[in-house]
């Protein structure tokens, strides 16, 4: 049963005694998918957590490896570990102060939401927002939730010299290929996942393999704008538990979504 503080939980972080919410909580709704709404389906919500678990082990692993503190990781996630490690021998990146700038929380007091930046970093010399994915592609609503990031984090920095300037995400995924139709599996949902190939063949699976994107993405002021008006219609979605939350903006109507 949904309650204010699991609300506020799962859609947000509380900060200095003010509750904001999570940047990933409103671009939820870019790809028409919503925790909140959609939680009652067992199948898809399992599927989705067991996804959300991958994408966990995978964050937290390459953040011990970028701030230097190797260890024993999951052996389900190896393959994409060592996909990692071979791609940052070739594509380095300059990172100034690992301990603060993995997993940097950002915050916009002005336009009221907050965020969690996985990687801020020097590539090819400028000061960029790295996002980590384990998706099996890059979706629209990465756009959204970088120039949020990107928004935030200049907005707290008061040195030019330290503002960042670009936008990455940096895909890590890993699959099995049949060797006959070249379908591909995966194994971090709930059971495994096929796409592509024949349906009807039988299929004969590789070894796994590792996938790595790295992807720049441009049109920040255009994303910018999206995700503000996004922020809105979430809000508005969302007007009934906001409206409990005592140190959040009351009443919220937007007469244009009506």
């Amino acid at each position: 049963m949904m309650t204010v503080d699991l609300f506020k939980e799962k859609f947000g972080y509380e900060i200095d005694g003010v509750w904001f919410p999570r940047v990933t909580s409103i671009t939820a709704l870019a790809n028409g998918f919503s925790f909140l709404r959609r939680g009652d389906i067992f199948g898809r919500r399992f599927g989705f957590q067991q996804a959300a678990l991958w994408g966990t082990m995978m964050h937290e692993a390459v953040g011990k490896i970028l701030k230097g503190e190797e260890e024993e990781f999951d052996a389900r996630i190896m393959v994409s570990i060592e996909t990692f490690r071979q791609w940052r021998v070739q594509y380095p990146l300059a990172i100034r102060n690992p301990a603060a700038d993995i997993e940097r929380r950002v915050l916009d007091l002005e336009r009221g939401y907050a965020g969690t930046i996985d990687i801020v970093a020097e590539v090819e010399g400028v000061l960029s927002i790295i996002d980590l994915k384990t998706s099996t592609s890059v979706a629209k609503e990465y756009g959204l939730q970088t120039a949020a990031y990107m928004n935030a984090y200049n907005a707290m920095e008061s040195e030019s010299l330290r503002m960042c300037k670009k936008r990455w995400i940096l895909r890590v995924d890993q699959y099995a290929e049949c060797l006959g139709c070249f379908a591909k599996v995966r194994e971090k949902y709930e059971t495994a996942r096929i796409t592509g190939g024949n349906e009807l063949c039988n299929h004969q699976w590789s070894g796994v393999k590792g996938e790595i994107e790295f992807q720049e993405l441009k049109g920040y002021e255009r994303d910018l704008e999206r995700f503000f008006d996004l922020k809105e219609r979430w809000e508005w979605a969302n007007k009934e538990w906001l409206s409990r939350i005592p140190n959040y903006e009351k009443n919220i109507c937007h007469p244009t979504l009506l």
